[in-house]
């Protein structure tokens, strides 16, 4: 599969860099999520480094007939109005789990928000996982995970002004929709 992912992406010019965390157990945060086209890029990255993906897409979506075909590639239904019950349900799936990357878009949607989820900040730390960023950038049609993890031990604030400062200047496919995290904004 890895190899028929690679060919793909590199027919339409994109390129994945060879990164994958060490890690058995981790969560990969991703963005610019502006698009549909967001995930089956994503989805092709992730066959190249065989990763053990799961995501979360809204409940909405799992109705016949792609429900089946959105649970064989790795997505778990979420209702986002009850984000307590998804941290805990995520960090007892990642405890219990041999070997799972757990992919979220902090973004929440697709549409332009500056206000970016923090619940993969509270499931790592339940799960004593590592938080590794992913980019997904039109402008340069790459697709890579940074090598080193964030750093936990900070302030979730903390945290997202360090993500502002990652996303910075990466393009989205619909540039108009995307936005870096609000705090980062503020200093």
């Amino acid at each position: 599969m890895e190899k028929l992912a690679l060919a793909c992406l590199r027919a339409f010019g994109w390129k994945v860099n060879g990164f994958r965390p060490p890690e058995e157990k981790y969560i990969l945060i991703v963005a610019p999520h502006t698009s549909v086209m967001d995930f089956v890029i994503g989805r092709l990255a992730f066959w190249t480094k065989r990763l053990p993906a799961r995501f979360f897409i809204k409940k909405e979506f799992f109705v016949f007939p792609i429900r089946r075909l959105l649970k064989a590639l790795g997505g778990m239904p979420i209702d986002r109005r009850q984000a307590g019950n998804v941290v805990e349900h995520s960090a007892n799936l990642l405890k219990e789990a041999d070997e799972l990357a757990l992919i979220i878009t902090p973004e929440g949607t697709r549409k332009a928000t500056s206000q970016w989820k923090k619940g993969f900040y509270y499931i790592a730390k339940r799960a004593h996982v590592p938080v590794y960023a992913g980019i997904v950038d039109y402008g340069r049609k790459t697709c890579k995970i940074l090598p080193e993890p964030l750093d936990l031990a900070k302030s979730c604030d903390d945290l997202m002004l360090d993500l502002a400062k990652t996303y910075q200047g990466i393009k989205a496919r619909h540039p108009e929709n995307f936005r870096v995290p609000a705090s980062a904004k503020n200093n």
